[in-house]
């Protein structure tokens, strides 16, 4: 059963300043499990989910470990027109506190890497289309970018993950369908 919009972790109606000096909170970006508002509380209770983002020029595969991964394109293979042309996810507010934890949940720094890119902030937490430029930090393994096959356990996350994008951030469904779920059903 897909999680309803009142079982996800609302975004918050509140505005963000982020400079050198006062840095309290970044904007990440999950384009995994972490989709999950569910699983994101768990791990990271004081973290805000704020929308949908779009990072342009990767690709999102399950790496040989049979976890989510992005890597980056080459030329060649970006279908101009097609959503292929780069990877979407949720951003949330993550406070340094929470920061510590997800890189501990995430294996920093032996299975992920932290790497900030710019990115698209597409749709915001009430559902407004938004095409705005931010900075963003995400998780990415840079060593192990071979394609694989999911983890059992992992799967069954990502479904969670992807009923929750979907249904309460705005993910196409087809998006999900075509670039994610292929890769298991």
């Amino acid at each position: 059963m897909p999680p309803k919009r009142e079982d996800s972790q609302l975004s918050q109606d509140s505005v963000m300043t982020v400079t050198p000096e006062d840095r309290q909170e970044i904007l990440y970006f999950a384009y995994g499990s972490n989709m999950s508002t569910t699983q994101m509380r768990q791990r990271c209770p004081f973290s805000t989910p704020v929308g949908l983002g779009f990072l342009e020029g990767w690709k999102w595969i399950i790496n040989e470990r049979g976890y989510a991964n992005v890597v980056k394109r080459s030329g060649l293979e970006v279908r101009a027109g097609t959503d292929e042309r780069g990877v979407y996810g949720l951003l949330y507010l993550l406070p340094p506190q929470d920061e510590e934890k997800l890189d501990t949940c995430e294996g920093v720094p032996w299975a992920y890497e932290k790497v900030t890119c710019d990115a698209r902030w597409v749709r915001d937490g009430q559902g407004r289309a938004l095409d705005e430029p931010v900075k963003m930090m995400m998780y990415v393994d840079g060593k192990r970018v071979a394609k694989g096959l999911p983890r059992q356990e992992y799967v069954v996350r990502m479904e969670r993950a992807i009923e929750d994008a979907v249904c309460n951030w705005g993910l196409d469904g087809e998006y999900a369908a075509r670039v994610m779920r292929s890769l298991w059903k």
